[in-house]
């Protein structure tokens, strides 16, 4: 369990961390989000807004009857007979011939601009100029044109692309390098610069309309559909859905028309067979009533037409719907691109038959102004059709069968009547049987006639294909660009894109920040954060000296009582490092300076004989006897190698003398050994300031003679493998109870920093800093 809630602890460090890391670099962070919301603002101020237009219109589901026109006129418009066929009206919306009648009748491939530095606002309504193609090339896309040097009835037309220059005269043909346009000038609004002309093949257009008009069914059920357009006139946008509607119901109405059309001819054309056919029949009663001369049959027929008047009305209806189905049959004989009358009062099945047949006619014809003859769906149109007229067929053959077995039963009910009457005289026989023709005739004609008139009726009547429940209208918010989503991206971006780079520099960052960089990879202890210096800062600790300086060296001589071994004579501490530059002569010096006092004195020795560097931090820079002299020359006094500091009584100096040829050999002849044996006896604390141990082997030769090593680091200088490197000569057994100094720590290095707030107050004001000073230092 303490196991699990050690590691938890190490990831929530690890955790906090890495966001301190992050937080520490804010004012990056800052400056992104800021750079990005100024590109979304100079984005949103020059970019063209775009608003979505919307229609509603509304179907009716009632199918639509002729014979219902003299009953109710209010059932006179197109209906749908259910969802499926709302589904198909969706395509017949944007159909090409409906767009194109949109495009020529606004003039919609003409469009006209307002040129700007950035943008260019496009006009529609309060255009100065317009201009109508009159002819142009099939191969032509599109052209534009700057209207440039407008005077009188005089303008010219510029090119752009093709630096090309056309002068020409309002209201008169103008040839292009595309065609034949047209411009006209509105006096009531005034042509200014930069005034842009673009002409566009029609088909491109409506291929743009295409591909803009967006049609939905919200419900089904209550046959609604949304016609929408996205554009960045909302003016223009209204007048289009509003066209698109009005020419889609122009298209139903013809639709509905044709049908009445077809109906009306086969009307017209049985009227005219019927009147030729009533026409002989009372010419015929005629030359008989003269050739007989009879004024008046009624009394002679009275007694007869008792008997029989039931019978013959029947057999009259009989005789008439089997003229109808006669006449009927010839029709049903004819292609299958004929649409067939209707409503003729015949059998309610063989009607029902007819109306889906000429529907289904209706819609393949409407299906083949947009595919061919191989579409899925008209094939399967033809198939029905086909099965249609053939169920047609079949169903007059069946009525006429039925209709001729009545009638042959109504004529022998009748001749065993009209044998009945013997004093008949055979003249009412033949006069009976002229006005029974003449009354058959009589009765087709009137029916037809009526019919003619319900079919006028439901042509002269303008009803539209669909209901606009809501005309084009347009949202108040424009669909792009969105604000809220551009800012909202826009700091994301801000952040994202910093984080992304810091991530990868910190990723490829392999330096020491701190001391947790060092716990990471080596289980040797940190004893100290030495903190970073600049170069106007005093880097000797002085006496009384309250600063963050001083108080690290004052928590690194408490921590190493805690590593040094506890002995009579001195205790010996060696300061090195893995490189030049890291900062171990600055350790030893302040080190020195620290721990020498009145009960204990220290000495330093300088025993980087190679570079020395103590001699940095002498305030008499005079060239003294060192440790090579004593190293080479048996002959040479300790006491004359000894220097009291300036800074500190009870601390003395050995510095590292003259540079000599062979530092190696000094270092291993063992007179070292001896100076620290007989130092040891004198102090209570010997330092020696160490040759770096990547570069020389010089300090291994000395290691030995050290209680405790201090290997010192430099904050962002120092790489990760020097802590491997030290890790590797303690696991040697080159170096002995070795601890870590971490230098030139920043108050935020790595996350975690010198933040120890040294000085407790005392020399915090002196060097106080202004905070906007403090906010960019990194």
């Amino acid at each position: 369990m303490q196991q699990i809630e050690l590691l938890e602890n190490e990831e929530k460090i690890d955790l906090r961390r890495v966001i301190t890391k992050y937080l520490y670099k804010w004012p990056w962070f800052l400056v992104s989000v800021l750079i990005f919301l100024l590109i979304a603002f100079a984005y949103l101020r020059y970019s063209v807004p775009k608003y979505q237009t919307k229609t509603t219109l509304k179907f009716d589901k009632k199918e639509n009857d002729l014979t219902s026109a003299l009953s109710d006129l209010s059932n006179l418009g197109i209906g749908l007979g259910n969802s499926d066929e709302l589904k198909s009206e969706a395509a017949v919306v944007t159909s090409r011939p409906i767009l194109t009648q949109v495009v020529n009748n606004l003039n919609l491939n003409v469009e006209y601009y307002n040129t700007g530095e950035i943008k260019d606002n496009q006009l529609f309504s309060k255009v100065p100029v317009t201009g109508k193609i009159v002819t142009f090339d099939n191969k032509f896309v599109s052209s534009e044109y700057n209207l440039t040097k407008v005077s009188g009835n005089d303008f010219t037309l510029v090119n752009e692309h093709d630096n090309i220059k056309f002068l020409g005269k309002f209201d008169i043909p103008l040839k292009l390098d595309f065609g034949v346009v047209v411009l006209t000038r509105n006096p009531e609004y005034e042509v200014k610069p930069g005034y842009k002309i673009v002409f566009w093949n029609p088909i491109e257009k409506v291929k743009k309309l295409e591909n803009t008009i967006e049609v939905n069914l919200p419900d089904e059920k209550a046959m609604l559909m949304d016609i929408s357009l996205i554009g960045s006139v909302p003016e223009k946008s209204e007048t289009i859905l509003n066209e698109v509607t009005r020419q889609y119901n122009l298209d139903g109405q013809k639709d509905k028309n044709l049908q009445a059309e077809n109906t009306q001819k086969f009307i017209d054309k049985r009227l005219e067979v019927i009147t030729r056919d009533l026409t002989g029949v009372e010419n015929q009663k005629e030359d008989f009533q003269n050739r007989n001369r009879i004024v008046d049959l009624q009394a002679q027929a009275e007694l007869a037409m008792q008997n029989t008047s039931e019978n013959t009305k029947t057999l009259l209806q009989q005789q008439a719907q089997l003229d109808l189905l006669n006449s009927l049959s010839t029709e049903a004989l004819k292609g299958n691109n004929q649409l067939m009358p209707s409503n003729l009062g015949l059998n309610p099945s063989l009607e029902q038959s007819i109306a889906q047949y000429n529907q289904i006619l209706v819609s393949r014809n409407k299906t083949l102004k947009q595919a061919t003859n191989e579409n899925p769906a008209v094939i399967e149109m033809n198939r029905e059709i086909a099965s249609l007229k053939d169920i047609i067929r079949d169903n007059i053959r069946e009525q006429k069968d039925a209709v001729k077995a009545t009638i042959s039963q109504l004529q022998n009910q009748i001749t065993t009547s009209n044998s009945m009457i013997e004093k008949v005289p055979g003249q009412s026989k033949v006069y009976r049987g002229i006005e029974r023709q003449q009354n058959l005739k009589e009765q087709l004609f009137l029916f037809l006639l009526q019919k003619r008139e319900e079919n006028a009726i439901n042509l002269s009547v303008d009803v539209p294909k669909a209901k606009i429940v809501n005309p084009a209208f347009t949202e108040d918010e424009p669909v792009s660009p969105k604000k809220n989503i551009i800012l909202l991206g826009a700091v994301l971006l801000g952040l994202l894109i910093p984080f992304a780079i810091f991530y990868i520099l910190f990723i490829l960052d392999d330096k020491i920040y701190s001391r947790e960089d060092i716990k990471e990879r080596s289980n040797l202890g940190v004893l100290v954060d030495i903190p970073s210096l600049k170069d106007n800062d005093n880097h000797l600790v002085q006496k009384n000296d309250f600063s963050e300086l001083a108080e690290a060296f004052r928590v690194l001589v408490s921590n190493l009582k805690f590593v040094l071994p506890k002995k009579d004579s001195a205790k010996i501490i060696m300061v090195t490092s893995s490189v030049k530059g890291e900062g171990k002569t600055l350790v030893s010096v302040n080190l020195a300076l620290t721990i020498g006092n009145k009960n204990g004195r220290a000495l330093l020795i300088g025993s980087d004989i190679r570079n020395p560097q103590i001699q940095r931090y002498d305030s008499e820079p005079v060239k003294r006897k060192g440790l090579t002299e004593f190293l080479y020359d048996e002959s040479v006094n300790v006491e004359d190698l000894i220097h009291n500091s300036y800074t500190n009584p009870y601390c003395d100096v050995i510095y590292a003398g003259t540079i000599p040829p062979n530092p190696q050999e000094l270092l291993s002849n063992g007179r070292y050994q001896k100076l620290i044996a007989q130092m040891s006896s004198m102090y209570a604390y010997i330092i020696i300031d160490s040759a770096p141990l990547m570069l020389v082997s010089d300090t291994l030769s000395i290691a030995d003679v050290a209680d405790a090593t201090l290997y010192v680091v430099r904050s962002g200088e120092s790489k990760n493998i020097l802590v491997d490197f030290a890790n590797d000569l303690v696991k040697d057994s080159k170096l002995s109870n070795v601890s870590f100094i971490v230098n030139d720590v920043t108050k935020r290095a790595g996350g975690y920093g010198y933040n120890y707030s040294y000085g407790y107050g005392y020399s915090e004001d002196k060097n106080k800093k202004k905070w906007w000073s403090k906010i960019f230092k990194s």
